[in-house]
């Protein structure tokens, strides 16, 4: 025990026991889910004191907040990612919806904390900070929209913001719908979103202003 004590004790000198605490934490929502949470069952994972955790996260919505925040960054980074290349504007907007689909549905735990009640509503709701970096990710989200919009592939007539969270609302709904038991299989989700995606194409492919 005492050398367990030192190590996370060397740990936090170092600075990395917030990462540790993190991922751990992340793991243990993924396994077990959020309601599973708690200070004291992270501290005995980890293997250290639940005051230490208090050094990195002052309570457990704190440390909700960071873990949606990483959960933002993650889901940032393959949209990045997944985005990158040649590829047509159908086969771009083919990708994005797929990236959001597959991430939503491998990882439901994590994005009921970037776009779920847990921390957008109650008591428990998620701090201003959070709140801003989940609304510049959506911006991210919406600007794949509109350069796509600015690329012809929609009409320039159309709202741009209201495409985007048109589309975000689709596919929203359609992840939260499998997530929270409802209905439809992973393969049904995506199929529907892709046929959102041509529905809107087609809908509006007349109006397109570029070629």
């Amino acid at each position: 025990m005492s050398r367990q004590k030192e190590t996370a004790k060397g740990t936090y000198h170092h600075g990395d026991l917030s990462r540790q605490l993190l991922e751990a934490a992340i793991a243990m929502v993924r396994q077990e889910g959020l309601d599973a949470l708690s200070l004291r069952k992270l501290a005995e994972r980890v293997g250290v004191s639940q005051t230490a955790i208090y050094h990195h996260f002052s309570d457990k919505q704190a440390l909700v907040c960071a873990m949606g925040e990483e959960g933002i960054q993650i889901f940032s980074a393959l949209l990045q990612e997944g985005l990158v290349g040649e590829a047509t504007l159908e086969q771009r907007f083919e990708r994005f919806v797929s990236i959001y689909v597959r991430f939503a549905l491998a990882n439901p735990e994590l994005y009921e904390l970037l776009f779920g009640r847990t921390t957008w509503k109650g008591e428990g709701a998620a701090s201003e900070a959070f709140r801003a970096r989940a609304r510049a990710a959506f911006r991210s989200y919406a600007e794949v929209i509109m350069g796509l919009q600015a690329e012809g592939f929609f009409s320039s007539n159309l709202n741009p913001l209201r495409l985007a969270q048109v589309m975000w609302g689709t596919l929203h709904g359609l992840c939260r719908m499998y997530n929270d038991g409802l209905a439809f299989t992973p393969d049904d989700v995506e199929e529907i979103s892709q046929y959102a995606r041509g529905l809107l194409q087609r809908l509006h492919g007349s109006q397109r202003s570029g070629p």
